[in-house]
């Protein structure tokens, strides 16, 4: 397992590719209905000072080699439109976990969620050589857990209050993972799923 940088990955409807500051402005947009940071930890405000610092303790974690990020951007066009990464790099164990997700709600319940798990899940698996890719939420994000389990991954428990949340209460994190046994299964899984007709949301 490496995890090196820099990494682009390449899908039907969307490119992974690397975090970068010059990309705040477009983020910013992507981000600014609320709904977006009900769950997560960052503590977000919706400003490009806001992004600026999220994006600088993403990419610490990536200089220390426990992270690798990307902006999530449409094709044909490249628009940003959320975030993904991998984190708890665990080379040794050849472990990894993704997550830090976020999207554009119109993107919500689309091909696009899939189309990132797939490519992530591809290059842990195919590429890296992991053994065991991890995906958990917070337990009162039932969207989130209903996404994750649509993929095909495994609920092994919950995680009780092992994060602060932005607004200081403790967090029960849902745990889930997909092995590289099941991989296969879980990779003809989301394939079939983008098989299916899209509507693109309109501007």
């Amino acid at each position: 397992m490496e995890f090196h940088v820099p990494v682009s990955l390449e899908g039907r409807y969307i490119r992974l590719i690397p975090l970068d500051r010059e990309q705040i402005p477009a983020l910013v947009r992507a981000g600014k209905n609320p709904e977006v940071w009900q769950w997560m930890p960052y503590g977000y405000r919706g400003t490009e000072e806001s992004m600026g610092r999220l994006v600088e303790l993403i990419q610490k974690g990536q200089a220390a080699g426990t992270d690798l990020a990307f902006t999530t951007v449409l094709r044909p066009d490249d628009r940003p439109i959320g975030m993904t990464r991998y984190l708890n790099i665990d080379r040794p164990n050849h472990n990894v976990e993704v997550g830090g997700t976020w999207l554009d709600p119109k993107f919500w319940r689309s091909p696009v969620n899939t189309d990132s798990k797939l490519l992530m899940l591809s290059h842990a698996f195919e590429t890296e050589g992991c053994q065991r890719v991890q995906l958990k939420t917070d337990i009162r994000n039932l969207r989130s857990q209903r996404a994750i389990e649509r993929l095909g991954a495994q609920k092994e428990g919950v995680l009780r209050q092992h994060m602060v949340r932005a607004d200081g209460t403790f967090r029960d994190s849902v745990v889930y993972s997909v092995l590289r046994a099941e991989w296969p299964g879980v990779r003809r899984q989301l394939e079939t799923a983008l098989e299916k007709s899209w509507d693109r949301p309109t501007e």
